[in-house]
């Protein structure tokens, strides 16, 4: 591996050899904005000596509430910069959430988006004793507001900038300087799918051996290369892909208005690398498919059968190919799938990923199909991201790829995935008793059951936790089950029933958009979610939609009964987190009845 540097020493690097590249750009107004990598470095100092004018003590957690935007990895850069500790926080987190995310990892400083947000932190107003300052990065609408201290971002910089010409500049470099590979540079929340999120402590070294296995994945994408931020910057997944590539290869960071002009900023960006998780790439094409289905009465037609022979190709590995395929992806590439790319924005992309959950292998079959490199991988909160990746174009077998270099694995007796190295966290935030159940004798036991493949490669089956044994004593996978029926254009969530029981039922959630559009077309009416998904000729469109799906599946895991959601699953509801996976256990325990009810 390499030597050891600091995420803050390689922005000073880069700064140093390559002042006036662009580091990063943000859309504001309609307008992009960009900072070098000389820029970068001057906020981060500045933000640096500011926290230290703020009284921040060299090892302080400080947290950041925000959605992503450029002013999120400034902050960042600069917490580390002044010897502290990142705590990343879902924007879209409740109070009562914030209260345990900001509480269980003894955060003293925040740094918040807007209003929405300060209003939460008002409202937890003395749940937080050890939170002293607030730092906000919109101050509009908040005039006369002076919650817990609350400074604007500008203002901190700007306190900075004025201690850093006072001298502060030797305060800084000796914070920077006594930056060691064993302290903890950021805590990222897990998910909280079974309990309450805890802590992950990620090491500066964790760190830097991903920066080192990012240059050796993405090395031979040149420097100003694209990636667009828009998945949530508190995940250690987005952290990978957008913060540590920029590092490692500097790469430009893009980070778009919003989330709601997340498709033109695609289109406008036009990125090399982009990630998606599966439920990006499984919308990405149900708009497509309405689309097609839409169109004129010869567009229309062409574009579906296009669309049909490029899932079947992409099926097939492209060594593969016959001479046919070949010649018919050429053809249907000229005059179909390369305005599909550009319209998705995706035309000038040519490394996708997908990860943080399992993706179809018709989904990946779709994707490429069309032209799209999208190589699934693998990795969690407790591994700094990715620890897998599939080869170029995929591969049949083996779903999440094979493990990155200097990076050990092994399988237990009883199918759970061990992983040893430098990716291996340091541990849970105040969480020994934790900490002590995953990591044994260096190895992290993940959770997940696998199973290695003749090529190397390595095939997820669950989550431990997660596989049901059903009345006979058939053991089940319900991700695999739930993954095939998502498969459906008109499926957004499936929930699979099976443990103890005599067969395999499901909760079911419509996805809205293009169930709309399919009664739509029917003449169907409707008000509501809730009126849509208790239609009766919907109900008949699901349960042959389960049918199909059913096909893909062994007889003891296809799904008998269901039961349609009268509404989305909620993240302040406690349904799914806010990463949105779902929280089994609350949504078996709040539809109990309905539950019940299908196997009466």
């Amino acid at each position: 591996m390499t030597d050891f540097r600091s995420n803050v020493s390689i922005v000073s690097a880069h700064a140093q050899s390559d002042p006036a590249r662009v580091a990063m750009r943000q859309k504001d107004f309609g307008i992009w904005q960009e900072i070098t990598w000389s820029g970068f470095e001057e906020i981060m100092h500045a933000v640096a000596a500011g926290l230290m004018e703020l009284g921040m003590q060299d090892g302080e957690h400080i947290g950041i509430l925000s959605e992503n935007r450029r002013e999120w990895v400034l902050a960042q850069f600069g917490i580390n910069a002044a010897g502290g500790v990142v705590t990343g926080m879902y924007p879209t987190s409740p109070a009562p959430e914030i209260e345990h995310l900001a509480g269980s990892s003894d955060t003293t400083m925040l740094f918040i988006e807007d209003q929405e947000q300060l209003d939460k932190i008002i409202e937890l107003r003395g749940k937080l004793p050890k939170l002293r300052q607030l730092i906000i990065f919109n101050p509009k609408g908040t005039d006369g507001e002076a919650e817990l201290n609350l400074k604007t971002f500008d203002e901190v910089i700007a306190m900075g900038r004025a201690a850093l010409e006072a001298g502060a500049d030797t305060d800084v470099q000796a914070r920077k300087s006594a930056i060691s590979p064993e302290h903890t540079a950021m805590m990222v929340f897990t998910s909280g799918s079974t309990g309450l999120p805890k802590a992950a402590e990620i090491s500066h070294h964790n760190l830097s051996v991903a920066a080192a296995l990012s240059r050796d994945i993405f090395g031979e994408y040149p420097e100003g290369t694209n990636v667009l931020s828009y998945l949530p910057l508190c995940h250690i997944a987005e952290q990978n892909v957008t913060v540590t590539n920029a590092l490692a290869s500097k790469m430009v960071m893009n980070f778009g208005e919003s989330l709601r002009t997340i498709i033109i900023d695609l289109r406008e960006v036009a990125p090399q690398i982009f990630f998606g998780v599966p439920r990006i790439w499984e919308k990405m094409r149900s708009d497509l498919t309405i689309q097609a289905a839409t169109a004129g009465t010869i567009k229309g037609p062409v574009t579906l059968y296009a669309l049909k022979r490029a899932e079947r190709r992409g099926a097939i590995r492209r060594d593969e190919w016959s001479t046919s395929d070949k010649i018919a992806n050429a053809f249907w590439d000229w005059t179909v799938y390369r305005h599909i790319r550009s319209y998705l924005g995706l035309g000038r992309v040519k490394f996708a990923i997908s990860a943080a959950a399992p993706i179809s292998e018709d989904l990946l079959g779709f994707m490429r199909g069309i032209g799209i490199n999208i190589r699934e991988a693998w990795g969690m909160s407790e591994t700094t991201g990715a620890a897998t990746i599939q080869p170029d174009w995929g591969c049949s077998e083996g779903r999440v790829g094979h493990f990155v270099d200097s990076v050990e694995y092994k399988i237990t007796d009883d199918g759970e995935l061990l992983v040893k190295g430098g990716i291996v966290f340091k541990g849970y935030y105040n969480r020994p008793d934790a900490t002590a159940e995953t990591i044994v004798d260096g190895w992290l036991h993940t959770g997940d059951v696998a199973e290695a493949c003749a090529d190397g490669s390595i095939s997820l089956i669950d989550r431990k936790k997660d596989i049901m044994i059903n009345a006979a004593g058939k053991n089940l996978s319900p991700s695999l089950i739930e993954n095939i029926m998502k498969a459906s254009p008109f499926i957004k969530e499936c929930i699979v029933v099976a443990d103890k029981r005599p067969f395999v039922t499901a909760l079911v959630q419509i996805d809205m958009d293009p169930v709309r559009l399919w009664a739509e077309s029917k003449g169907i009416a409707y008000t509501t979610f809730r009126s849509l998904a208790e239609n009766p000729q919907v109900i008949e469109l699901i349960d042959k939609e389960i049918a199909r799906q059913n096909g893909n599946l062994a007889r003891v895991e296809q799904i008998k009964k269901v039961h349609l959601l009268s509404k989305e699953l909620d993240h302040d509801d406690g349904e799914v987190t806010a990463t949105m996976k779902v929280r089994r256990n609350k949504v078996f325990e709040l539809y109990d009845a309905q539950i019940e009810r299908l196997y009466a």
